[in-house]
């Protein structure tokens, strides 16, 4: 594995969800983990899911949302809220109150 930098322009838009998504770190560049950052608005939500071979970490960085975290309920999420959701566990965003923009980190990766 060789360090990497990503400027702006050279990071791809991408993925197939519902929502734009931007790619900064995927299986094709390292077996640790993959990383994204998601934008969603206020007419975005996305639904119930889990992830059978990761964990998923998530850092805030603008914007609100509701987010259902299975065994935790629905909690909001805002700028600067880290959460972790363990392999298996179901979750979504069921509302966006804010636009959001959120970095999320896969281990290991799922993309």
């Amino acid at each position: 594995m060789k360090p990497i930098i990503r400027y702006e322009r050279e990071i791809e838009s991408g993925g197939s969800m519902s929502f734009p998504v931007k790619i900064l770190l995927s299986k094709s560049d390292t077996s640790t983990a993959s990383v994204r950052l998601s934008m969603l608005d206020e007419k975005m939500k996305i639904d119930l899911h889990a992830h059978d071979e990761c964990d998923q970490m998530e850092y805030c960085i603008r914007g609100k949302a509701v987010m259902f975290i299975e065994g935790l309920g629905e909690k909001e999420i805002h700028e600067g809220t880290f959460t972790y959701v363990p392999k298996g566990v179901k979750h979504s965003i069921v509302k966006v109150v804010e636009p959001f923009a959120v970095l999320t980190v896969f281990v290991p990766p799922l993309f």
